[in-house]
């Protein structure tokens, strides 16, 4: 795949995300005390910064375990080792491609070096995409209905902002579920981008393409029709993402915990955290930042009060920035070995 190959789009990516980083940055800081902002940093316990960092580490481990369950389900061989890998390789691309657009791809291109279909990892891909966007609207909904103080407390552009994550996330959730259980919609969507490629003749020999078309829409059929027959896997997969999604909202609360903080409960900073991610997810930015720094600061001052701007950056470091690099790592061994 050229797009995986192409080093200058990663570094454009990578250097992108650092500016939109180093600049939201600034702005949270500009009316900050540096020194007062690093004393309060040293004064969290370290152990609950690490035990942040396993939840997101867990995160990651829950997406394998999902790829594995589903791949297992399509009589593809793979064990759980190579599925959590892919699981950092995908958390990396979608980092640093703006909406998390590159992630699957990646995660098809490396299961498919592996000898996946890219019909069957497509499938699987798309139905943890399914759970995942079902079970974080579900929590913003939840959010909404126990929390209605954040549709009256913020600013009228976070009102669209939310607004606009709300329709883009139930689109995306939506669209899915017809691409799982439509294939003759797959077929012409495929035959369509088929029919283009030879016009502008990257494809020359359309009967082929047709046949290569027909032979994966016959394996996609059967695999979205054994999804359909045991929704036991959907079941799975669901259960999974939500202990998934709900390490991820759990990880301000640790570094709430760890600045001695005890007036709210885990569950107000979990639908915080469900409602922030909404809010963002959607953005065209890599790994939402900037967008999630400066949310962060207004919806989270509330609980963390003088303490707002350091949280935000233990916060992001840990369900981000260290991530980011230990996924990089992990995504270039992979690329590296084989």
């Amino acid at each position: 795949m050229e797009g995986l190959q192409n080093k200058k789009s990663q570094l454009l990516g990578i250097g992108f995300m650092l500016i939109l980083m180093i600049a939201s940055i600034m702005y949270v800081l500009k009316d900050e005390s540096i020194n007062s902002v690093m004393a309060a940093i040293h004064s969290v316990k370290a152990g609950y910064i690490l035990i942040a960092i396993a939840l997101m580490l867990g995160y990651i481990i829950c997406e394998g375990i999902n790829i594995w369950i589903t791949m297992r389900a399509l009589n593809k061989k793979t064990s759980v080792k190579d599925c959590i890998e892919y699981g950092f390789v995908g958390f990396y691309f979608s980092s640093i491609t703006p909406s998390s657009s590159g992630g699957q791809p990646a995660q098809v291109y490396f299961m498919n070096r592996k000898g996946i279909s890219i019909t069957s990892s497509s499938l699987g891909l798309m139905i943890l995409l399914f759970a995942h966007q079902l079970v974080v609207m579900l929590y913003g909904l939840i959010a909404l209905f126990i929390k209605p103080e954040f549709m009256v407390s913020h600013k009228a552009g976070f009102h669209l902002l939310l607004a606009y994550g709300l329709i883009s996330n139930a689109i995306i959730l939506f669209g899915i579920l017809f691409l799982i259980f439509s294939p003759k919609l797959v077929f012409k969507i495929l035959n369509t981008m088929g029919k283009l490629l030879y016009k502008i003749r990257i494809i020359k020999n359309k009967d082929k393409l047709r046949e290569k078309i027909s032979q994966s829409l016959e394996e996609y059929e059967r695999g979205a029709i054994y999804m359909k027959e045991n929704p036991k896997i959907l079941l799975y997969v669901i259960l999974v993402t939500i202990l998934q999604i709900t390490m991820l909202f759990a990880i301000p609360y640790l570094i709430y915990l760890g600045f001695g903080l005890r007036k709210f409960s885990m569950m107000d900073l979990i639908l915080t955290q469900a409602i922030l991610n909404i809010a963002v997810s959607s953005l065209p930015l890599p790994g939402a930042v900037g967008a999630s720094e400066s949310v962060f600061v207004d919806m989270f001052r509330n609980f963390f009060g003088s303490l707002v701007v350091p949280g935000m950056l233990l916060t992001r470091i840990a369900n981000f920035y260290i991530v980011l690099i230990i996924s990089g790592i992990v995504s270039l061994i992979s690329y590296i070995r084989k």
